[in-house]
């Protein structure tokens, strides 16, 4: 899993697995979740993430997946 937020234009990108997407569903709004062709999650984009999660907690996934996979995790400022 790979996690990145890009405070310029505020949104947090979750890689669950890299793969083809096949579908795309906005499962809220600025929320959109890509799916493989057996519907499987592979990214998760949310944007605006500071006003939906709040910076502190954008902040908090951010800094928790750093600990746990700090290969993976990039932050862009």
């Amino acid at each position: 899993m790979e996690i990145i937020y890009d405070a310029k234009v505020d949104a947090l990108n979750i890689t669950f697995k890299k793969g083809n997407v096949h579908e795309t569903l906005e499962i809220a709004p600025e929320i959109i979740l890509d799916l493989d062709n057996k519907r499987h999650p592979l990214y998760l984009e949310i944007i605006g993430a500071s006003e939906k999660i709040g910076l502190e907690r954008v902040n908090e996934i951010v800094m928790r997946n750093i600990v746990q996979v700090p290969e993976k995790v990039l932050v862009r400022k």
